[in-house]
C-alpha cells in the first residue's frame, strides 16, 4: 500500500540508530538484576517479560552502547525481523542484546508512530534487507535506508492516539484475564495440589494426632497451615464448602500422589488417560469451513486463544468448545503454550495444528479443572520428560498420561470448584473476544491511517487536542 505523505529515510529521522550487545551472554545472566532484553523478549507494540534474562548493575554500566531508556524504539534484528516496540516509561533501566535500537529525533517522528508503521507496513522493506543465508539478520545500516511516510508531527501524533486508544484497551484485557487466570491457578492448588480444606478439616477433627506414618510432605503442610490459621488475616472457607471436603488423609500406594503418598480419604486415584479423554474423536468432514487455530495463536502464559481464521478442512487436530489445547511439540510445549477452546457454538467442530493434544472433561472432571491442570509446572514437567525424537523435533509421547496419576475429588467438590471458577473463565471468553475484534479494528485502520487512505476526521473515537507522544 503507497502512501499519500511524503517519505524519508528512517536514518535521517533518528539522533542514533545503533544495536544491542553481541557476544555470549551465558556467564552474565543473575537471578534478579537489570533487565536484558532480547529478540523475543520484543513483540508487536509492548516487552514481553516471558523468559525476560538480568544482568549485574556493574556489567550494565559495561554496556552502555545498548542501554534502552523510555521512549526508544526497538527493532528485532534476528528471528522476526523487523517486529516493533516502544520501551515503556515505566521501564527506567535496561539493557539489551542483538535488538536495533532507533533514537527517534522527537520533534521529526513520533517513536509510537513509526513502532505501528514498523508492525503494520515495513514488512516488505525489511525483509528486502535481511542479510544471511542460515540466520537471518536485519542490521543498522539497513534500518537506516527504510523509507517512512512522514505525515506533520501533529498528525502522527493524532493518528497514535486513535491506534493507542484500542492498544491500551487491548493491555487492560489482558492484565485483567492474567488476574483472572492467576485466582483460578490460585484455587486449584489450594484444593488439589495441597489440599488445605482437607488439612484444615483434618486439623480441627484431630486426625493428625494419631500415631500413623505420616509422610514428611504431608506433616511440612500441616505446619504450614498451621501458620497461616494462625495468622491475623486468616479468612476460613465457608462452612457449606468445608463440609464437602472430608476431614482425613488416607495412605496411597502411590507415593507420588498427593502429599507425600497420602490423599484425601475417599478421592480416587486415576490417571489422567482414565480421568479424561486424550484426543477424541470429532466429526469434521474434509473440506468443510471450519474455526481454525494455528500453534502461534497459543497464549505462552495464559488460557487465550489470540487469533481464530477459517478455512476448509483438510486435516489436522479436531475439537469442541471447552477443549484445552496443549502442544505436543519442542519448543512450543516448554515455552508453554496452552489454550482454551471457547469460542465454537455447541456441537459445532475446529480444527487446529497436528501439533496439538486435545484435552477433554466429562461429567466428574469440568474443563476448568483441566485448564488449570494444563498449567500446573509437576503436571508440565512430566509431558516434557516424554519427549522424545531427533533434536529440535521432539514430541509427547501419549503414554505419559497413563503415568501420571490425579487425586480425583468427588462430584459436589468439583462442582463448586467449577461454580467459583466459571464466572472467571467466561470473563476470559468476554475479553479475549473483545480483544480479537479489537485487534481486527486496529489491523484495519492502522495501515490506512498512515497511508493517507483514510483521514482522521472519520474516526468517530474521542482523542484529547495534540500532546506530543
Amino acid at each position: 500500500m503507497g502512501s499519500k505523505f511524503e517519505t524519508r529515510l528512517l536514518g535521517e529521522l533518528c539522533h542514533e540508530i545503533t544495536v544491542g550487545f553481541v557476544g555470549t551472554m551465558t556467564n552474565e545472566y543473575i537471578e534478579n538484576g537489570i533487565p536484558f532484553l532480547r529478540s523475543k523478549n520484543i513483540e508487536e507494540y509492548d516487552v514481553k517479560w516471558d523468559d525476560m534474562k538480568y544482568v549485574s548493575s556493574a556489567f550494565h554500566k559495561k554496556l552502555s552502547k545498548s542501554v534502552l531508556k523510555p521512549g526508544d524504539v526497538a527493532i528485532v534484528r534476528t528471528g522476526k525481523p523487523g517486529t516493533t516496540c516502544v520501551i515503556p516509561n515505566d521501564l527506567r533501566e535496561a539493557n539489551c542484546s542483538d535488538i536495533v535500537i532507533a533514537r527517534v529525533n522527537n520533534e521529526l517522528l513520533c517513536p509510537h508512530y513509526l513502532s505501528y508503521f514498523m508492525n503494520a507496513m515495513a514488512h516488505g522493506q525489511v525483509n528486502a534487507h535481511i542479510v544471511g543465508a542460515v540466520q537471518q539478520h536485519f542490521n543498522v545500516s539497513s534500518a537506516k535506508k527504510l523509507e517512512i511516510p512522514l505525515p506533520s508531527r501533529v498528525k502522527q501524533t493524532k493518528i497514535v492516539q486513535v491506534l493507542k486508544t484500542l492498544d491500551d484497551k487491548l493491555k487492560l484485557n489482558r492484565q485483567i484475564n492474567q488476574t483472572l487466570e492467576q485466582m483460578a491457578q490460585t484455587l486449584f492448588k489450594s484444593w488439589f495440589v495441597d489440599f488445605d480444606p482437607v488439612v484444615d478439616n483434618a486439623l480441627d477433627a484431630g486426625f493428625f494426632e494419631q500415631d500413623l506414618a505420616f509422610s514428611d510432605e504431608l506433616l511440612r503442610r500441616v505446619e504450614v497451615r498451621k501458620a497461616v490459621r494462625e495468622s491475623d488475616n486468616f479468612k476460613p472457607l465457608s462452612e457449606d464448602i468445608r463440609r464437602l471436603f472430608p476431614n482425613a488423609f488416607e495412605e496411597c500406594a502411590e507415593p507420588a500422589l498427593g502429599l507425600g503418598g497420602w490423599m484425601p480419604k475417599g478421592w480416587m486415584s486415576k490417571s489422567i488417560s482414565d480421568a479424561i479423554f486424550i484426543n477424541p474423536k470429532v466429526n469434521l468432514a474434509k473440506d468443510t469451513v471450519a474455526k481454525f487455530v494455528d500453534m502461534k495463536a497459543l497464549s505462552t502464559s495464559g488460557y487465550s486463544i489470540e487469533e481464530v481464521s477459517e478455512k476448509p478442512f483438510s486435516g489436522g487436530m479436531k475439537f469442541q468448545n471447552n477443549d484445552i489445547l496443549l502442544a505436543r511439540i519442542t519448543p512450543c510445549l516448554e515455552n508453554g503454550k496452552t489454550g482454551i477452546v471457547d469460542f465454537l457454538s455447541e456441537n459445532e467442530a475446529g480444527f487446529g495444528s497436528t501439533e496439538f493434544i486435545i484435552l477433554r472433561g466429562n461429567k466428574n472432571i469440568h474443563y476448568s479443572y483441566i485448564a488449570c491442570l494444563a498449567r500446573y509446572e509437576s503436571f508440565r514437567q512430566h509431558v516434557i520428560q516424554s519427549m522424545v525424537g531427533s533434536s529440535g523435533r521432539q514430541r509427547v509421547q501419549n503414554g505419559c498420561f497413563n503415568d501420571y496419576k490425579i487425586a480425583v475429588p468427588s462430584g459436589e467438590v468439583m462442582n463448586r470448584f467449577a461454580d467459583i471458577v466459571s464466572p472467571s473463565f467466561k470473563k476470559l471468553t468476554q475479553n479475549t473476544n473483545e480483544s480479537r475484534s479489537l485487534t481486527k479494528l486496529r489491523d484495519t485502520l492502522l495501515p490506512k491511517l498512515i497511508s493517507g487512505e483514510l483521514s482522521l476526521s472519520d474516526i468517530k473515537i474521542d482523542i484529547p487536542e495534540e500532546t506530543l507522544i
